[in-house]
């Protein structure tokens, strides 16, 4: 049983879900939207006190490799709504010790489609995730919808611990 447990550099990965809402105001064809959708919650997170990380014990030491697996919206109201009115969307992470990156973009939004995923960047967020103030930023391009529409962001986080962090777990 030691030698499992300090054979393996890495044996414990635990996913983070977070989601966050935003209404994006209904407009005119003429009016253009462009800077952030306003994920407030997304802002600044300190994953590092996850609950999910707090209950397998994992300190930001402990943390070897984290990714980003998942980033999608979903219109949430109206029911038939869809995401074609934006264009395109990019998302950077950055934090006060490490430069900003690019992490998710999107350029793709059919009619009627009501959830989009986003193509992922292979980056390590872990130099984010232990900064203790990681930042999510968008850049976006789109028309305003015909009518106020509720966006809910999506993203997936893996968090892969150091043996310490199992040991962290076990005791």
């Amino acid at each position: 049983m030691m030698f499992m447990l300090f054979g393996c550099s890495s044996l414990l990965t635990i996913s983070i879900e977070e989601t966050a809402t935003t209404t994006v105001e209904g407009g005119t064809v003429l009016e253009d939207l462009l800077g952030d959708l306003g994920f407030d919650e997304f802002v600044t997170m300190d994953l590092t006190s996850s609950e999910e990380l707090q209950n397998q014990g994992v300190e930001p030491g402990d943390i070897a490799e984290s990714a980003l697996t998942l980033l999608e919206l979903s219109v949430i109201e109206p029911e038939d709504g869809d995401l074609s009115f934006l264009e395109s969307m990019a998302v950077s992470v950055s934090s006060p010790e490490v430069a900003s990156v690019l992490v998710a973009a999107q350029d793709t939004f059919p009619e009627g489609v009501s959830t989009v995923a986003f193509d992922l960047e292979d980056v390590d967020l872990t130099p984010y995730i232990v900064s203790q103030a990681l930042s999510l930023t968008t850049e976006v391009s789109a028309s305003r919808p015909a009518e106020d529409t509720v966006v809910e962001a999506r993203f997936v986080l893996d968090v892969t611990a150091t043996v310490q962090g199992v040991k962290n777990q076990v005791n």
